[in-house]
């Protein structure tokens, strides 16, 4: 079956009228926050090395904006560094059919090859959907196997393929250059779980990102690629799903017919820790909505999830940040403490204090029983359940949203989102003028100049 080929047909010609306006709106949700990640993440120690390593060196450039670092770089660079930055927080979105981050990889790619082609924001905005159709249409395919057991992060091998699409779109490739393109994106595929909770986690958004950009880029100058790399024998599916149980014939199945940024939506993190965690703290933050409770009155926690949870929460008694994020137990313990979760919750000294070590070698995850085996891609709610030193019960439940093209915010809740993560390293002014943008971003005629207020002054002046 000729699905890549299929699939380049589908990057190479759909139009932005042929989606739903719900899907625009999805979008549209996604990239906005995507952006706001981007500059919330500049402020992390991630970014000031990556601009070391791979930045200063080529400066000064005319190139793609470095979001909030102040400085340019070629478009391959900017969006290594901006998609890392986009992902460091983990607090960038979701999309379930591919089990992973869609717009920390496809927006740093396809704004920052737009800002060196002069594209249009229409253009920019068309790029990240056919992108993400590309991630999600590979992912609908893939065995549980690639989702659950062989140790890859989707958002790295899915990622790529939608960075080339969304890459290939913007430098009009015709269908052939595209399938190429995809298949050289391909070969670059990669990221495994056994990292998460490093630097090199988000790396793999960045990575993914660059190399779609590269790709697009090498095959438009005559470079050369197969253009059967995801259905060959020795295929992307193959490969990736263990040498079983893909199905090929799935990855064309919606192209045309509807979308997934309609049908499954973009998912929108309230929370900056690893999504594995997010039904868990919405038990709690319920539960204690309407309940006054001392943390120290509680005896024993336990968490029931489905299958991710302890796959992907790998930091039992975290000691930094980035390993916090990845801990169902301190993720837990500090909704208890202070009845929410942001951006501070994750400071070392809020880490390492006595009360959330203490509270959090109180809590047990657990599978509910019958998930153990179970694929991930069944996911649906968490339970949580207090034991109290006094003998009382206190449990919530909470489930995944299932309907709406933006799950898990509001439009109002991903601006506000939005406005705060942007304020850690723009002016306010700047702050407004991105957001506005943003939503109009069909509308612009110049992807620079949101590139350009993007920019910043680099660390402290935001």
């Amino acid at each position: 079956m000729e699905i890549t080929m299929r699939l380049a047909r589908y990057v190479a010609s759909v139009s932005l009228e042929e989606f739903h306006p719900d899907a625009v709106s999805a979008a549209t949700a996604g990239i906005m926050d995507s952006v706001g990640c981007m500059l919330a993440g500049s402020r992390e120690p991630l970014a000031d090395v990556l601009c070391r390593s791979m930045v200063t060196a080529a400066a000064p450039h005319t190139g793609a904006s470095v979001a909030g670092m102040g400085l340019r770089a070629p478009a391959t660079e900017a969006a290594l560094v901006n998609g890392s930055m986009a992902h460091a927080l983990d607090y960038d979105d979701i999309a379930w059919p591919m089990k992973g981050h869609p717009s920390a990889v496809l927006l740093p790619a396809a704004l920052a090859l737009g800002e060196e082609e002069n594209a249009t924001g229409a253009e920019v905005l068309l790029a990240y959907m056919v992108g993400f159709e590309t991630a999600c249409a590979v992912g609908a395919a893939m065995s549980d196997a690639y989702f659950d057991d062989l140790g890859w992060h989707p958002t790295g091998p899915l990622g790529v393929l939608g960075a080339a699409a969304a890459s290939a779109r913007l430098l009009k490739l015709g269908v052939e250059q595209t399938a190429m393109a995809i298949s050289l994106a391909a070969s670059q595929a990669g990221g495994i779980r056994q990292n998460f909770g490093t630097m090199t986690k988000p790396l793999h958004a960045g990575l993914a990102a660059r190399a779609g950009v590269t790709s697009a880029r090498l095959i438009r100058d005559g470079f050369t690629a197969g253009t059967d790399a995801l259905e060959g024998r020795f295929g992307f599916l193959r490969a990736f799903s263990g040498g079983a149980e893909y199905d090929e014939a799935a990855v064309p199945r919606r192209l045309g017919r509807g979308s997934y940024l309609q049908q499954d939506g973009v998912v929108i993190k309230k929370y900056p820790c690893c999504g594995s965690a997010h039904l868990a703290v919405d038990a709690v933050l319920e539960l204690l909505r309407t309940r006054q409770l001392d943390p120290s009155q509680v005896e024993e926690v336990e968490v029931r999830v489905d299958f991710d949870p302890p796959r992907s929460l790998v930091h039992h008694r975290p000691e930094t940040p980035l390993e916090a994020k990845f801990s169902m137990e301190y993720c837990v313990a500090a909704a208890l403490l202070d009845r929410r979760i942001d951006l501070d919750t994750f400071a070392v000294d809020q880490v390492m204090r006595p009360q959330a070590q203490e509270l959090l070698m109180k809590v047990r995850m657990a599978r509910h029983p019958g998930f153990e085996g179970r694929p991930s891609l069944e996911e649906g709610y968490h339970r949580v359940r207090l034991q109290l030193k006094d003998g009382g019960v206190l449990e919530q439940v909470a489930r995944r949203a299932t309907e709406g093209s933006i799950r898990g915010a509001t439009m109002e809740e991903v601006r506000s989102k939005f406005r705060d993560c942007a304020s850690h390293a723009l002016p306010v002014s700047q702050v407004e003028r991105a957001q506005e943008m943003l939503e109009g971003l069909v509308a612009l005629g110049n992807v620079r100049e949101l590139g350009e207020t993007l920019l910043g002054e680099g660390r402290g002046q935001g």
